[in-house]
C-alpha cells in the first residue's frame, strides 16, 4: 500500500464517520494530541477536545463531505497532505500533517482547512 492509498483510505473513512454522524469514530483518525485549526476559532487541542468539536458539526444530520488528496510530502515519520475539500455548498483546502504511529499506521497530528471564500458561480 502506497502513502496515498493509506492518504486515501483516512480520508474515506473520515467522511464516511461523518455521514453516519460518529464524531468518536472520525476522532480516532487523530493523535492524542492533535491540533485541529479552524477558520473564526482557537485551536482545538486533543482528541477528546475533537471529538466534542465533530459532535456539534454532525448534531443536526449527517455531513457530506469528500477529502480529496492532493499534494504529498512525506519525510521519516512525518507525512504532508494538501488537499481538497468538496462539499455540497463548496470548496475548501486543507493542509493536514501526519505522524506514523508505532504500530504503523498514519495519525493527523495537525489538521488546518480554510474556506476558498463564496463561489463565484453566484450572482
Amino acid at each position: 500500500m502506497t502513502i496515498r492509498d493509506e492518504l486515501d483510505a483516512i480520508n474515506a473513512g473520515m467522511a464516511d464517520a461523518l455521514a453516519k454522524q460518529d464524531a468518536q469514530r472520525f476522532a480516532s483518525y487523530y493523535t492524542d494530541d492533535a491540533r485541529l485549526l479552524s477558520s473564526g476559532q482557537s485551536i482545538i487541542r486533543g482528541r477528546a477536545g475533537i471529538e466534542a468539536e465533530v459532535r456539534d458539526w454532525v448534531a443536526n444530520g449527517p455531513v457530506t463531505l469528500r477529502f480529496e488528496t492532493g499534494d504529498v510530502i512525506a519525510d521519516g515519520s512525518l507525512v504532508v497532505d494538501v488537499g481538497r475539500i468538496i462539499s455540497p455548498t463548496g470548496r475548501s483546502k486543507y493542509v493536514v500533517v501526519y505522524q506514523r504511529q508505532p504500530d504503523g499506521s498514519l495519525k493527523i497530528a495537525v489538521d488546518a482547512g480554510s474556506s476558498d471564500g463564496p463561489s463565484s458561480a453566484s450572482g
